[in-house]
């Protein structure tokens, strides 16, 4: 089959697989487990029952059909008369972290005119169904073992999808027996995040089974939210790199900012041949004699934890699926955050590196924040959608010269990154390479004269970081 019929099948399938995933949250979610039940049993009675000649089936599949219209019926009329009788709001904190449980408390208040009794209270969770490009994309969500009819059709991908796409994972719903009107009821509530970065929670829901006890009332109390997710962190041992002091311009309380400022050490008189620039006016009126700031130079150790963000061109030289090559960033994102506070010393700065849509660097120790301010970085970070490995070579050109060793993330170890190393390691700079890979290390480093690359395997990281030689 032609690559363009290929792509008609999936834009033509997409919108039966949308409502397929609607019918199947509407039994999930809207359903109770007795209404299941009654809904396969009117399934079967309507299949077997089909000719009224042969049996009386047909008359069970009316029965459920009614009841289940009836319980929808009613349970839609009360859940729209008590819209907006709610209200709610979470204390939430500012971060959370991926597949760490987060317990939070919800206030409740009714404004309603009657004691709401028997009602179970859960989040409303973010929709996670494939948008169109995504399940075009054929890379996206990709299986090696799928048969060639269900890379046609697709399904098994489309449940990868949904999988992929779910951000946090919710506790049970927690029951609330009793919403007294114009008074406040504390619910506590559980979620897990799945994904890193900013979690939109769009509201809650207040829910119980109908009178015939089949469909669920659902009331939504809207209460959008939004929650920092950091990366998953493991264990790592402290790196203790070689390397001499550096000069850094600017001194240490400046050597993140843009510009050659000194550090500030105090005033003195004018001399012929300061610059105007340097004149502290203020002491000038107060002393009636022309003062000048003073600064010094300062020398100290200086790391970079440089992250790769070349996703693209791995997936593309190893031919493998989107989703792939998206886990192996995911585990060097969760790579870097472990390390952000192993590297040097507390009398050391780090720069955390990376590219994305720009070159970004942001320095921390002594004073310019710490592993927060990284964490809630990398949580942000997100694979290069284009350029090469060549332009994070190109940034780290102009900052050598401050730096005293670095450690690496690499996604590969490919022509390019090996360049990379290579280039570094004739500065003389100590190197760490750390690499994202399946591949042990003799394999890895095969063919290779260089500074050693350790791998971590992408769903072992704990254990690869645990190797890491001090």
């Amino acid at each position: 089959m032609g690559r363009m019929n290929v792509a008609w099948l999936r834009a033509s399938l997409y919108p039966g697989l949308r409502r397929l995933e609607r019918w199947q949250r509407f039994q999930h979610q809207g359903l109770t487990p007795l209404g299941r039940f009654v809904l396969g049993l009117g399934f079967a009675a309507a299949i077997f029952g089909i000719d009224p000649r042969l049996n009386q089936l047909y008359q069970l599949f009316t029965l459920a059909l009614s009841l289940l219209l009836f319980a929808g019926l009613a349970a839609v009329v009360d859940g729209r008369w008590r819209r907006g009788q709610v209200s709610a709001s979470r204390e939430l904190p500012r971060t959370a972290s991926v597949g760490t449980p987060l317990d939070y408390r919800v206030r409740l208040h009714c404004r309603g005119r009657r004691t709401w009794r028997a009602w179970f209270l859960t989040e409303r969770l973010p929709d996670p169904t494939p948008t169109r490009a995504q399940f075009r994309d054929s890379r996206q969500g990709a299986d090696a073992g799928d048969a060639w009819f269900d890379r046609l059709m697709g399904y098994p991908r489309w449940r990868r999808l949904l999988a992929a796409n779910r951000a946090v994972r919710v506790g049970e719903p927690q029951a609330v027996d009793h919403l007294s009107v114009n008074q406040l009821t504390q619910v506590r509530l559980r979620l897990t995040p799945l994904r890193r970065g900013y979690l939109r929670l769009p509201g809650l829901w207040l829910t119980r089974p109908d009178p015939l006890g089949l469909v669920q009332v659902r009331v939504r109390v809207p209460r959008e939210q939004s929650l920092l997710v950091l990366p998953r962190r493991y264990p790592a041992p402290r790196l203790s790199l070689p390397g001499r002091r550096q000069y850094q311009p600017g001194g240490w309380t400046l050597a993140g900012a843009v510009g050659d400022s000194q550090e500030f050490i105090g005033l003195r008189e004018y001399r012929p041949g300061d610059s105007p620039r340097l004149i502290h006016w203020p002491s000038w009126a107060r002393s009636g004699s022309p003062q000048v700031k003073e600064f010094q130079d300062e020398f100290f150790t200086r790391h970079a934890l440089v992250l790769d963000t070349f996703a693209a061109s791995v997936s593309l030289n190893a031919g493998d699926a989107r989703d792939a090559s998206d886990a192996t960033f995911e585990a060097a994102v969760s790579v870097a955050a472990s390390l952000c506070d192993r590297i040097g010393d507390e009398d050391s700065l780090l720069d955390l590196l990376f590219v994305g849509a720009e070159t970004y660097c942001f320095t921390g120790g002594r004073g310019l924040g710490g592993v927060g301010q990284f964490l809630e970085i990398l949580a942000c970070a997100q694979p290069a959608a284009a350029g090469s490995v060549a332009q994070l070579e190109q940034a780290l050109r102009g900052r050598i010269g401050q730096l005293s060793a670095l450690v690496l993330v690499l996604l590969a170890f490919d022509a390019p990154r090996r360049k990379l190393v290579r280039t570094l390691a004739r500065a003389g700079l100590p190197l760490r390479i750390l690499v994202i890979s399946t591949r042990d290390a003799p394999a890895l480093n095969a063919g290779w004269s260089g500074p050693p690359a350790q791998p971590i395997h992408p769903e072992r990281i704990g254990e690869g970081l645990a190797q890491v030689v001090e």
